[in-house]
This record gives structure tokens, sequence and C-alpha cells, in this order.
């Protein structure tokens, strides 16, 4: 699915041109800002503070003046000299309002300015300035030494400040001064104001438009201000910020105050920033404007590219962009119409690769028709192959024919592999074919056969040649009559002493003609042997052998080594074994040539059955069938047969000796049954709802050990049934207990449930607390099964269970140890394809048996 653009590649190019170029200004903006600011910071700092300094000496230099003329007085030693000069003071100096002396403590003298005072009461001069009006009390508790200015002391004054000073031990004297005097201090900017504070916080002079704080006591009483002569901080007034500088002036109580607002002393700064964010802005929608018109081109051709990507995608293989220019979007739209003709073109390959294949599938499912679909069982013999092709058509083939009481067997295996070679093999079928229907007539020898399969081969004038074996067993004279043309020579293995060794080894080397296909008029010689029960004969194409790993084949020798250990078993079984040995030497490894693996196996004679008529009267401990299921059971209803082996089984040899065995003892024990080679898992039960929890359990623990022919699903389905099975007849024979209901067992009487698996098989046994019915009562309901595949009415279960699981295994074991106990038993064969287990003819098997 292709997902929505949402948001397009022009809008990225632009939107990233704009934050490059924001974060850009904005890094610029920042730092040089800063370096403004720290610069602007210090010249606002360094000004308040020299223009406090210069306000505090300057304070200094005029109150000095005042307190000079003071100083004067004292040198005059009576009254009238002391009067003269404050006159003259008064007289000639503007400022000074006024001037009070105490001499000797006692003798209070004053002159005022009058002409001042009317100038600044802009009136006729009624002030007075005596004992009542000035600061005579002052004067008299003053002490020796000391100097002091107070702020208007003097009643009814205009404002002004005084210098209250004690001259000597017999003179005291206060000057009265006009701010006038003062005002040539004040800096009037609108920027800076300027005032003087008294140490103990009263304002001492200050100019109109300055508005003070609230609280000056704050700034005189601040610890910077206290500890240091003069410096500079920042005040927070009422969450303004205020910058003051101070300085203290030398000898006298006062502290010269400049101060601005920050805001107002970095007002160039936030200008600054003003403009340079509209500046910023400017430059930020040029390049949007610029980043548009240079993105729309450039993205043009991305579009053009991605509405064909589109369109692909769509399967329109039509669609041929084009792009603008020399840039590696312009490449990238020549690669993908490359690609996409190389797509076309590709389609087009595996159009005709998948025709290809799908003939080949078709070839493969015929030539898969012209091999024998499942093992041939016969009273005295048996035999089985297996081929395995390296690629969809095999150059192997192999099959029988029968004639009368002989039946010959044909392996073919041409040079090569795949369609070329299938080509031959099917020349080869169409003619065994036609000798089958000749042979019907006229009698034709192994020799002669390969005589006739030559020629066939000869007239298709191919260069791919041939080998062959072509063997003849006479189930009459026990005999075998063979013919070879350059195939691997097979091996006949006798049994010696009951077992099967080297020594008994005996390759059919004899009468070894030229390939088939070389000449036209090639003869082929026949061999005659013996055979005797027990013998063993092996047929194999190179591809077996030959087959490397690692540089390595398997090899002749690993070969025997497999056939003697596998000898025990019948032809199915020795080839399962074989292709086991194999297998863990080819690793999963390609094959590299085709495989084609025939076995005989010779027995002593046996009853088959393949008549659902037949009337059995052998009194041998089996039958062999070659029927199917619901005839067998048909079989066993009309015969007194306990063992029914199915002819296709994965072991026959296996399952007879253990028929053979069990039939022999008196009592059924189950490790003669299951070895301690398998692995197993038992449970006991007393409730039939543990029976999904025991089959859970089964599951988990046995899931990897099951093969492609054994499936969990009908592995549960079985287990299911006979624990049901189990629980539903605990209750004795004629008194079956209620399915759907929990069923509670005694100790003494609890269901045992086991799971058993090896290399080839998977095995459930269910032991109850009583026997199950009758050999005759159990195939009874299996066939009301076949029949009705439904429940009685009215009845719990009546067969199906039995039916269902007797059709989903390959033997079905039945022992009745007596009225307490009985035993089932289901075997699963591990084939190497779930089709042959579905079609494996189910085995029954009924034991009467102590337990």
């Amino acid at each position: 699915m292709i997902r929505k653009v949402k948001f397009p590649l022009k809008y990225k190019f632009v939107l990233a041109i704009s934050v490059l170029l924001l974060l850009t200004m904005g890094f610029y903006l920042s730092y040089a800002l800063n370096i403004f600011k720290a610069d602007k910071a210090a010249d606002v700092y360094s000004i308040t503070l020299t223009n406090s300094i210069s306000v505090a000496e300057r304070t200094k230099l005029l109150i000095n003046e005042d307190v000079q003329f003071l100083n004067n007085l004292k040198d005059s030693t009576d009254g009238d000299s002391i009067s003269k000069k404050m006159e003259n003071i008064t007289q000639t100096r503007d400022e000074v309002l006024g001037v009070e002396c105490l001499v000797n403590n006692e003798n209070y003298l004053s002159s005022k300015n009058s002409r001042k005072l009317e100038e600044l009461t802009n009136g006729p001069n009624e002030l007075v300035l005596n004992e009542g009006t000035g600061v005579l009390g002052i004067l008299k508790t003053l002490p020796i030494g000391t100097t002091k200015i107070d702020i208007s002391p003097v009643k009814n004054y205009p404002s002004h400040f005084s210098i209250i000073k004690s001259l000597n031990q017999n003179l005291k004297c206060a000057i009265h001064i006009s701010y006038e005097k003062l005002m040539p201090l004040m800096n009037e900017t609108l920027n800076y104001g300027t005032y003087i504070l008294t140490s103990n916080g009263k304002t001492f002079f200050k100019l109109n438009n300055i508005n003070l704080p609230a609280d000056v006591k704050k700034i005189v009483n601040d610890p910077t201000v206290v500890d240091i002569e003069q410096g500079v901080k920042k005040f927070d007034d009422n969450g303004i910020s205020v910058i003051r500088a101070f300085s203290k002036v030398p000898g006298m109580d006062l502290i010269a105050i400049t101060e601005i607002e920050e805001s107002k002393a970095f007002m160039a700064s936030s200008l600054l920033i003003q403009k340079s964010f509209y500046f910023g802005l400017l430059i930020l929608s040029i390049a949007v404007i610029a980043g548009i018109l240079f993105t729309k081109r450039m993205t043009r051709n991305v579009q053009t590219l991605f509405e064909a990507t589109t369109l692909l995608s769509k399967g329109d293989f039509n669609v041929n962009p084009v792009a603008e220019g020399n840039d590696e979007i312009g490449a990238l739209t020549d690669s993908f119409v490359d690609m996409k003709d190389k797509i076309v073109m590709f389609m087009e390959e595996m159009k005709e690769k998948a025709r290809i294949e799908g003939e080949l599938k078709v070839a493969q499912l015929v030539q898969n028709s012209f091999f024998p679909k499942h093992a041939v069982l016969k009273s005295t013999f048996g035999f089985d192959g297996r081929y395995m092709p390296a690629s969809e058509c095999s150059g192997d083939w192999w099959g029988y024919f029968e004639q009368g009481s002989k039946v010959s067997i044909i392996v073919c295996d041409a040079t090569g592999h795949g369609v070329p070679a299938a080509l031959i093999t099917a020349a080869a079928h169409s003619c065994i074919s036609t000798i089958k229907i000749d042979a019907e007539k006229n009698y034709v020898s192994p020799g002669r056969v390969l005589e006739k399969l030559n020629k066939v081969v000869c007239s298709m004038n191919s260069e791919i040649l041939m080998t062959a074996f072509v063997i003849e067993i006479d189930e009459v004279k026990n005999q075998i009559t063979y013919s070879n043309a350059s195939h691997m020579s097979p091996f006949l293995i006798h049994k010696t002493d009951g077992d099967y060794t080297k020594e008994g080894i005996d390759p059919l080397i004899g009468n070894n003609g030229a390939r088939v296909g070389e000449k036209m008029e090639t003869t082929y010689q026949e061999s005659v042997l013996a055979i005797s029960p027990g013998d063993r004969i092996v047929m194999f194409s190179d591809g077996l052998t030959e087959m490397e790993v690692d540089g390595k084949a398997w090899g002749q020798r690993n070969f025997i080594k497999s056939i003697l250990k596998g000898c025990k078993r019948e032809s199915s079984g020795l080839i399962k074994s074989i292709l086991e040995d194999f297998g863990e030497h080819r690793k999963k490894a390609a094959l590299q040539d085709d495989i084609t693996l025939v076995c005989v196996s010779f027995e002593s004679e046996r009853l088959v059955v393949d008549d659902p008529n037949a009337k059995i009267e052998s009194n041998g401990p089996y039958v062999i069938s070659k029927l199917t299921n619901e005839e067998n059971i048909d079989l066993l209803e009309k015969n007194k047969i306990n063992h029914l082996i199915g002819h296709n089984t994965i072991d026959l040899g296996h399952e007879v000796r253990l028929v053979e065995k069990l039939e022999s003892k008196n009592k059924f024990i189950l490790e003669d049954y299951i070895d301690p080679s398998f692995k197993s898992k038992s449970w006991n039960l007393m409730s039939n709802l543990k029976i999904k929890d025991v089959i859970s359990d089964m599951s988990s623990i046995f899931s990897d050990d099951l093969s492609e022919a054994v499936k969990p699903e009908v592995l549960k389905l079985v287990s299911e049934e006979l624990l049901s099975n189990a629980f539903y007849h605990s209750g004795g024979e004629g008194n079956p207990l209620t399915r759907g209901q929990e069923i509670l067992l005694t100790p003494d009487k609890e269901v045992e449930f086991l799971c058993a698996t090896n290399s080839d098989f998977v095995i459930l046994s269910v032991k109850g607390p009583t026997s199950f019915s009758s050999r005759e009562k159990v195939i009874s309901s299996i066939k009301r099964g076949y029949k009705e595949k439904a429940p009685l009415d009215g009845k719990n279960g009546a067969g199906l269970g039995l039916y269902m699981i007797y059709e989903n295994t390959n033997q079905f074991w039945v022992i009745n140890a007596g009225p307490n106990c009985g035993q089932m038993i289901c075997v699963f064969e591990k084939f190497n394809r779930y089709k042959k287990a579905r079609e494996r003819v189910t085995s029954f098997h009924y034991l009467a048996k102590e337990n």
C-alpha cells in the first residue's frame, strides 16, 4: 500500500531553508546582542557611578564653602564683631538665608537675608529668625567639635538645609542655605535621576522631576551601601528593576544617588532587537520566496517521478517520465525508466518461466504416474521402491509387470537428469507398458525386455543413453533370472545363521551388457540364481552412492553398512532404514543426481488376501490384506482372524515378528511392545475432566517428535477418543456410564495413558479398569460406524469412537485381560509422506491375554 503524501518535498525544502536561516540569524543575533548588552551595561554602570561620585564631590565642595564662612566666625572674640561678620555673610552670599550663633552658650545672635527671603516668598519679608524659630535648641546641645547638617530646621523658612557646627568651646553657629545652592549638581536629563539622602534615610535634596522610591530607607540600609563608600547595584522597586549608583559624601552623613530604570538604560538594546526581528522577517521572506522558486523546478522532476511510480504500482507499465536537467534527479528518472523496462522484460520472462514450470509440473505429475504407487506383496516375497529426482523431472525410473507366477522388475537410469533424461524414461515406461501387454500372450524374458527397450531408445536417435537392470522373480521355482545393461550391480543378501553379514552379500554381476541405446542389434545374456526365505535384493542408481557432501561421497561402504543394518526389515522398512542413513549424510543438501532405490524381501509363504469374499481357513497367526479398511472389517466379521496386517505397512517384518512374539506368550507385557529405545511419558487419570489437560501436556512434550505423516490434530483426536472410551466403559460390561458428565474413579481403578515415540512409530496406549468389548462387538461397532457415521439415537457413541480410532490409525490393538483390565494401543507409522500414511491399510490386532 502506497502511503498518502501529507507533506510534499518542496515544502520540506522551504521549511529546511527557513529553519536553517532562523537558526543562523537567531544564533548571530543572540551572540551579537549579548555582546552589545554587556558593553551597554558596562557603560550604564560606569556613567551612573561617575555621576554619583561627581555629585558627592561637588556637594562636598559646595557645602565646604559655607562651612568655611562659619569657620571665619571663630576668629572673632566679642559679640559685635561676630554680628558684623554674620551680617556680611547674609548680605554677600545670595544662597544664605540666615545665620545663627550662640556665644558662650548664653548670648544668642542671628542675621537673616531679607532680600532673598522676599524673593523666595514673593512678598514683604515677614519671616523672623530668633530663639523661637531658629535652631537655638540644637546649638545648646551640640557637642564641641561636631558638624551637623539638618533639613529645613528653621520654622516657616523656604526649603533649605542647615549646617550646624560647634566652632570652639565658646562659639556654636548655624548657617541656613537655600537648595538653589545645590542646583548645579543635578543632571536634568530624562534618563538619569540624581538625589541626595541622609544616612538615616531622609531625602536631603532631589530634582523635582525625579520620583523617589517609596522606601528610601531600604536604599541606605542595604548591606552593600552600608559597607562600602561607593558602588553600583541593581535594586527591585516593586517589580521594577532599577540600577543605582551611590557615593558617600566624605565627612557628612550624606549619600549621593544616581539611578536609572533598567528598561530605559537598555532601551537601545530592545530597539535593536525589535529592528533585528523585523529585518530577520524581511530576510526570511526573501529566503522563502527564493526557496519556493528554487525548489519548484527541482521538485517538479520529483513530482513527475512520484506520479510515475504511483501509476507503475497500479500496473501501468506504459508510463515514461521525462526529467529536465542533468542532475541526480534526472539520472534517477532515467534509472527508473530503465528499471521499468527491465521489469516489463522480467515479467515476460517470468510468464514464460511460469508457463515452462507449469508444463514441468504437469510433466512431473505425468512421470510420477509411471511409478508403482504402493509396495507389492506376494505370498513369498514383496518389493517396494523410492525415487528422488534431482530436478523437476527424473532420469531414473523403475516399474514391474507380471507374467503368471513370475514378476519382472525393471530399474533404469538415463545419463544426466532433467527434461531430456525424463523423455527417455517416458519412452522406457511406454516400452515396458507395451511389453506388459505382449506378456499376456507370450512370455518375455529379462534379456528380451532389455533388447526391446534398447531398440526403442536407439530409434529415438538421442545422444542420451540408459543403463537398465531387469530381474524376474519366479515364485514357484524360488529362483531369480536377471539381465544387466551396464547398470549398477544390485546386491543379493543371504540370511546366514539367522543374521545378515558381509559374507552373505552376493553382487549380481553376471552377464553385464552394453548400455541401452548404444547399438540397435545388441543382445543381452541372462543369469539364474536360487533364492531362499530371508534373502534380500537391493537395486539402486549411482546417484545414491555418489552423492557428495563437503567433497565426500556417501560411498558403497556406507551403503552396504546401511543395508546390513536394515535387512531384518521387509522391503518397505529396509528402504526407510537406508534412506534415513542417507539423509544423515546428505544433511538437506540438494541432490546432485536422481536416486532410485528398489528392495525385494523374500519370506516364508504367507496368506495374502485380496478378495473381500475370501474364506480364511489358515491356522496361521496372521493374515496380510490388500483390501480397504471397510472391506477388512467385513472380512474380520466373517472369519475368525485375530491379526490382520495391512499389506503396505511401513515394516511388515517388524509387525509380523511382533505378532508372533506376543502370541507366543501367555501374558501381555507392554515392555514387549515398547522397548527402552522409545521416548515415553505416562499419566494416571481418575476424572474424565482431566482428559484435555493430559492431551495438552502430551502435545507440548512430543510436538518435536512427530513427522509429516503424523498430524498433531489426528493424534489429539485419537487420544481423546481412547481416553473417553476407557472412562465410558469403566463401569464394566453392560454398564456404560453417561458421556458428557464427570466420571470419578477410585485410585485402584484409574485410567493409565501412555504416549511413546521412536524413529519409526508414535504409539498411544490406554489401559482401563475393566475389559473392553469382545472381538466381535469391537468389529461390529466399527462396522456400524462405517455404515452410519453418526451415534445411535439415545445411545452414547455406539461405536462411532472406535470407528474414528480405527480409521485414523495405522495399527489398532485391542487387548482384553479379563473383566478387570482392558487395553487399547494405536500405532502411527512415520511414513515420509502424509499421503502414504492415509493410503496405509489399517492393521487390526486382537489379543486375549492376562495383563
